[in-house]
C-alpha cells in the first residue's frame, strides 16, 4: 500500500509543479493569469473609463479627444479616467490636479485590474490577445483614420490569420466610430466580419478632427514654442522601418526635411511629425528638436499648420476639413503599391504626387497644388462629411446617454449563425467532407463561421483556400486565458475526461464558455457544429460554449478509432477520451453513414443519456461539380520517352511546378486506391493481395493515392515484394478523378471507414469498385454501386484476378448508376432538419 501511494505520489508531482513553474518563469501567463483573476474576482465598476492609444505608446487621437470632452462635463464629474501610457511621468504632471485621473502602463497590475474592471473601455486599435470584453462592460474602438493603403485580408499577400486580433478585437466592439461610411465598410470587410459585425457603427466623425476645427492656431504656436509670423509646413510620413532597424529611415528623413528647410527658406517652418520608432532615433542623436514631440496630439497641431506633406498616411483626410494645401510626397510609390496596395485611386489624390523632395519643394514654392481642387473638393464631400467640430458631442449623446440616431448604422447580415471547427484541414476525408459541407449550406439563409488555430502548414492553408468564398475564417489568437487553478482544473479534465459527480466539479466549466467568449466576442452563435470530431479541447469548447443547438460528428467507427495503434503506439485514445466524455453536452451527436453510425450506437450510446434521439447519422455532402470538372483535366507531359499524367500544378510568380504520375498503360489492368496511408486504411493488405493476383495476371498496376504515417513502412513492403514497377505510390495530388477515370477498377481495402467519400466521388466518375464490406463502406455500395468483399488478403486477390480476367475477355460488370444530384439534395436536407 505504501509503495503504491509513493508511486501516486511521484506520478503526481509534476502534475503539482508544472502551473506554479510556469507563473514564476513565464511572465506573459502572469499576466494572464492576473487578468483572468481579476475577472472571476471583481465586479464591473460602472463609473470607470480606461483610455487607450497605439499600445500605450502616446496619449493622441480619438481617445485624447473623447476624454478631453468628458473631463471638462460637469455631467461627468463623478467619473474615474484610467489613461493608458507607457511614458507615466509625463501624463502624470499633466493630470495631477485631477483627482479622478490616473495613469497606468500596459501590462502593469493596475492596467490589468483597469481592464478587467472599468465599465467603458475606449481603443484607437486593439487590446492585447488574452482580452476579453465582459458582458457589463462596453467597448468603443474608435480605430484610427480613412485608410487609403489596404488593410487585414486586402494587403498584396496577407497571411490567413495576421489579421486575427484585430478582428477579435471588433467583434467584442459595442460601437464603432467611423469618420465615413468608406472607412467602416473597408475595416469590416477586410477582417472578414461585415456581414456578422454584432455592434452599432458610428457614422458620427472622429472627435479628433474636432481638436483640428477647434483649437487655435496660435495657441498652438505658443505651445510648441514656435512663431506666429511664418509659414507652417508639417512633414508627416508613413513608417516604413522595421523594428531593429530603424536608423535607415530615419536617417533619410533628417536629410529630407534639412533638404526642404533649406530650399523653402526662411519664411518657412518646417516640422516633422515622426512614427516613435523613427523619434527615438532622433532623440538618441540629440535631433528632438526637429521632430514634434511624440507625445503632442496630431490633429491639435493640424490646428496651426498651413501645408502638410505626406506620403500614404490618413492624416491627409482629417487635414482637408481646414481646406488648406497637401502635397503627396512617394519616392516608393510602385513598389509599395505592389507590396502593400491601396484602396483609392493614387491619380484621384487631393494634391500633387511627387517622387522625390526637390519636386517637393518645387510644388510648394510654385503653389502646384492649387491645381487640385476638383480633387479636393471631391474628397470632402466623400469622407469629411461629418466634420463640423461636433463629434465629440454626438458622441457623448450616443454611447453615455443612449440617444438614439441616424447616423447609428448595422453591417449585419441578420441571418442566423452557423460556427464549425472543421478539424485542422489536414488532408484527409474530414477536410474534404468539410469541404462539401460548406458547399451545400444555403448562404441565403445562413452566415456560417469557421473556428481554426492560426498556426499550420501549407497543406492547411491549401486546403482552406478551397473553402467556399462565402465562409468567414476566425482564428484563435494566444493561448488559453486561465489562473493558476483553473489550469490544474483544466489539465485534470484532460487527463481524466468528464466523468463521475467529482469530477464534473473540476471540469472549468466556466473557463471554457470564456475562451470561446474570447474568441468570437459578441457573436449570437445559433448553432455549433463541431464538425472535426477527434480534438479534444476544441471540443471541451463547444461543450460548454453557452451556445444552445450543438452538433458533433463521428467521422468513423469511434471505438476502432479509439484503439487504433500507429507504430505500437495509440494515436487517438487519450484525445478520444476526453472527447467521449463530452457528448452528453451535445444536443446532437452524427455518424456519416448509416452503417457507422449503428456500430457508433452500440459501442458509445453508455455514455449519451438520451441516445435514442441524440445519436443519428447523416450522409457527406459530395461536390459532383468539382468531380466531374477536374476528372477531365487529364493533361499528359512526356518526359525521358514517358508519359505522365499531371495531377497537380502550382504557379508562383514565374514559376510552375508539377506533381503526378505515370499515365495507365491501357493494355493493362490498372486498379487504383486512395485514401491516408494509415493502419485502418489497411494498404498492407491490399499490396500483398496484389502481389498473389500477379501470379495470375502480371499485366496488371496498382496506384495508391495518398501520404500518411505508414508510408515508409510500404515503401520497404513495395521493395520487398520487387513490386517497384507494379505498385506506385502517388502520394497525396490535387486532382486524384483524372487518375481514377484513366484507371479501369477502384478498389478500398479498409478495415473500416467513416462513410468513404472517395467511395461516392468514383460513383460520379462511374468507374468499377471493389471494396471490403466493412463499417462505412456497406451503407454506400449496398444495393449494387459496387462489389462487396470479405475482408481478407485472399478474398481480395481473388476480386483483382476476377476483374482482370473479365477486361482480358471483354466481360463488362454493370454496377448501379448513381444519382448524385437526388443524393446531394437527401444529404442536403437531412442536414438541415436534424441538424439546422
Amino acid at each position: 500500500m505504501q509503495k503504491k501511494l509513493k508511486r501516486y505520489i511521484k506520478r503526481k508531482i509534476p502534475f503539482i509543479k508544472k502551473p506554479i513553474q510556469e507563473y514564476n518563469n513565464n511572465q506573459r501567463f502572469q499576466i494572464r493569469s492576473k487578468y483572468n483573476r481579476f475577472i472571476n474576482k471583481y465586479k464591473v465598476k460602472d463609473n470607470v473609463i480606461l483610455y487607450e492609444s497605439y499600445h500605450g505608446a502616446n496619449f493622441t487621437g480619438n481617445p485624447l479627444a473623447i476624454f478631453q470632452n468628458v473631463l471638462k462635463d460637469e455631467a461627468f464629474s463623478h467619473y474615474k479616467h484610467v489613461i493608458v501610457n507607457n511614458n507615466k511621468e509625463l501624463l502624470d504632471e499633466t493630470y495631477n490636479e485631477y483627482n479622478n485621473v490616473s495613469i497606468v502602463s500596459v501590462e502593469d497590475d493596475e492596467y490589468l485590474l483597469a481592464l478587467a474592471t472599468s465599465k467603458y473601455l475606449i481603443n484607437n486599435t486593439s487590446f492585447p490577445y488574452y482580452f476579453l470584453k465582459r458582458k457589463e462592460q462596453v467597448y468603443i474602438n474608435t480605430w484610427h483614420g480613412t485608410p487609403l493603403k489596404t488593410l487585414g485580408l486586402d494587403i498584396n499577400n496577407a497571411g490567413f490569420s495576421d489579421h486575427m486580433n484585430i478582428q477579435r478585437n471588433l467583434l467584442q466592439t459595442d460601437f464603432l466610430l467611423s469618420p465615413n461610411s468608406f472607412t467602416y465598410n473597408k475595416l469590416l470587410s477586410s477582417h472578414d466580419i461585415k456581414e456578422i459585425f454584432p455592434g452599432k457603427v458610428l457614422d458620427i466623425g472622429y472627435p479628433r478632427v474636432d481638436l483640428t476645427l477647434n483649437s487655435n492656431r496660435d495657441g498652438v504656436l505658443r505651445d510648441l514654442a514656435l512663431p506666429l509670423d511664418k509659414k507652417i509646413v508639417l512633414y508627416a510620413p508613413t513608417w516604413r522601418g522595421t523594428v531593429g532597424n530603424e536608423s535607415d529611415t530615419s536617417q533619410q528623413l533628417l536629410d529630407e526635411v534639412v533638404k526642404l528647410r533649406d530650399q523653402l527658406g526662411n519664411d518657412y517652418i518646417v516640422l516633422l511629425k515622426s512614427h516613435y520608432f523613427a523619434y527615438k532615433f532622433f532623440e538618441d542623436n540629440g535631433l528632438e528638436h526637429m521632430c514634434i514631440p511624440n507625445h503632442y496630439d496630431t490633429n491639435t497641431l493640424l490646428a496651426a499648420v498651413d501645408l502638410l506633406i505626406t506620403d500614404y498616411s490618413s492624416i491627409f483626410f482629417e487635414f482637408i476639413p481646414t481646406g488648406r494645401p497637401i502635397v503627396f510626397y512617394g519616392e516608393d510609390i510602385e513598389l509599395y503599391k505592389e507590396e502593400r496596395g491601396f484602396y483609392l485611386e493614387i491619380d484621384s489624390l487631393p494634391g500633387p504626387l511627387c517622387t522625390d523632395i526637390d519636386e517637393v519643394a518645387n510644388c510648394i514654392i510654385n503653389e502646384h497644388y492649387n491645381y487640385y481642387q476638383e480633387n479636393y473638393q471631391k474628397y470632402n464631400s466623400l469622407f469629411n462629411y461629418n466634420d463640423d467640430g461636433k463629434a465629440g458631442l454626438r458622441f457623448k449623446d450616443i454611447v453615455f446617454h443612449n440617444k438614439e440616431s441616424d447616423l447609428i448604422k448595422t453591417t449585419n447580415s441578420g441571418k442566423e449563425i452557423i460556427m464549425m471547427y472543421c478539424g485542422a484541414f489536414y488532408n484527409n476525408g474530414i477536410t474534404m467532407s468539410a469541404l462539401s459541407l460548406l458547399d451545400n449550406i444555403d448562404y441565403d439563409k445562413y452566415e456560417v463561421i469557421v473556428v481554426e488555430s492560426p498556426n499550420g502548414t501549407e497543406e492547411k492553408w491549401n486546403n482552406m483556400r478551397k473553402v467556399n468564398e462565402n465562409v468567414h475564417f476566425l482564428f484563435r489568437p494566444g493561448v488559453l486565458g486561465r489562473t493558476i487553478m483553473e489550469s490544474y482544473r483544466h489539465q485534470w479534465t484532460l487527463n481524466r475526461g468528464i466523468s463521475g459527480s467529482v469530477m464534473k466539479l473540476i471540469v472549468p466549466k466556466k473557463m471554457y464558455k470564456k475562451e470561446m467568449k474570447r474568441i468570437t466576442g459578441n457573436l449570437n452563435i445559433n448553432f455549433a457544429i463541431n464538425f472535426g470530431g477527434y480534438n479534444d479541447f476544441w471540443s471541451l469548447l463547444f461543450a460548454f460554449s453557452g451556445i444552445k443547438k450543438k452538433t458533433i460528428y463521428l467521422h468513423n467507427d469511434m471505438m476502432e478509432e479509439f484503439n487504433k495503434k500507429i507504430n505500437g503506439k495509440n494515436k487517438h485514445k487519450q484525445a478520444l477520451k476526453v472527447v467521449f466524455s463530452t457528448y452528453k453536452y451535445y444536443e446532437k451527436i452524427i455518424s456519416v453513414a448509416e452503417s457507422t453510425h449503428h456500430t457508433n450506437f452500440e459501442n458509445l450510446k453508455h455514455l449519451v443519456p438520451y441516445a435514442e434521439d441524440k445519436m443519428t447519422y447523416i450522409n457527406n455532402s459530395v461536390n459532383y461539380k468539382k468531380v466531374l470538372d477536374l476528372k477531365d483535366q487529364d493533361n499528359i507531359v512526356t518526359y525521358d520517352k514517358k508519359d505522365y499524367m499531371i495531377l497537380e500544378n502550382k504557379k508562383q510568380n514565374n514559376f510552375v511546378s508539377i506533381k503526378g504520375s505515370l499515365t495507365p498503360n491501357p493494355h493493362y489492368t490498372n486498379f487504383v486506391s486512395i485514401g491516408r496511408l494509415s493502419p485502418e486504411k489497411d494498404h498492407e493488405k491490399l499490396i500483398n493481395a496484389f502481389y498473389k493476383a500477379l501470379n495470375n495476371d502480371d499485366h496488371m498496376k496498382l496506384y495508391i493515392v495518398g501520404e500518411g504515417p505508414l508510408k515508409g513502412y510500404l515503401e520497404d513492403l513495395i521493395s520487398k515484394l520487387n513490386l517497384t514497377d507494379k505498385v506506385i505510390l502517388v502520394g497525396q495530388v490535387e486532382n486524384p478523378f483524372a487518375l481514377i477515370k484513366q484507371c479501369d477498377c477502384f478498389i478500398l481495402s479498409s478495415n473500416y471507414e467513416g462513410q468513404g467519400l472517395v467511395l461516392l466521388e468514383t460513383m460520379i466518375i462511374n468507374k468499377p469498385i471493389i471494396a471490403t464490406d466493412v463499417t462505412g463502406v456497406r451503407s454506400v455500395l449496398e444495393g449494387g454501386y459496387g462489389k462487396l468483399i470479405e475482408n481478407n488478403v485472399h478474398d481480395l486477390a481473388d476480386s483483382l484476378k476476377e476483374f482482370a480476367l473479365n477486361k482480358r475477355n471483354g466481360v463488362q460488370v454493370n454496377y448501379k448508376k448513381f444519382d448524385y444530384v437526388q443524393y446531394n439534395k437527401d444529404a442536403r436536407d437531412r442536414f438541415n432538419q436534424i441538424v439546422l
